[in-house]
């Protein structure tokens, strides 16, 4: 995967399932700062369409970085927890529910 927009389109999608939703069972805020970045919300609250483009308010926690440290989280190469002391990920809302987030992923 080379952008955000195809891990929120393409493989995130394909990695959801009811379960894995059910588990999580939180409204997350996505907002990527880069060439293929952009905002999305990805909703595990909903009984299906998971995740849709743009901001919501609503989210109970919100997530933003650049591109590119989010492609290394993706991939496993980027350790979130580093990236979020060194201060490459900002995190607002819920911190709790973004220790959830490597279930969707990595």
């Amino acid at each position: 995967m080379s952008t955000a927009r195809e891990f929120f389109e393409s493989t995130l999608p394909a990695k959801l399932t009811p379960d894995l939703a059910a588990a999580i069972g939180a409204h997350f805020q996505f907002n990527i700062d880069g060439a293929g970045g952009g905002s999305w919300t990805v909703d595990l609250t909903q009984a299906d369409t998971w995740i849709q483009e743009g901001v919501s308010e609503a989210a109970d926690c919100t997530i933003a970085m650049k591109e590119q440290d989010f492609l290394g989280v993706v991939a496993g190469t980027t350790n979130p927890q580093m990236a979020f002391m060194l201060g490459k990920i900002k995190v607002t809302g819920n911190l709790a529910l973004s220790l959830k987030l490597p279930k969707i992923l990595g």
